[in-house]
């Protein structure tokens, strides 16, 4: 799937083929120098290297910026 942002810049979204889940995002050219990970699909997540940047900022809402201090579950 090919998406246009507000500025004009196309990028590349992949599916799973069997269940339809995003995978990954990337520019359109032969070899992208970054994708955006859709990491909820991914079983390897603790081998991942810590986020580089956040994206999507403008529309985020104010709280979800800083939840350093939202009490956390550590399991269900």
């Amino acid at each position: 799937y090919i998406k246009t942002a507000e500025s004009g810049t196309k990028r590349a979204h992949a599916f799973c083929p069997h269940c339809g889940t995003p995978i990954y995002a990337a520019a359109l050219e032969p070899n992208p120098s970054s994708y955006g990970l859709r990491v909820g699909g991914i079983d390897q997540r603790s081998q991942l290297a810590p986020p580089a940047r956040q994206i999507w900022c403008r529309s985020a809402l104010p709280w979800s910026m800083d939840l350093t201090q939202v009490a956390r579950v550590e399991r269900q």
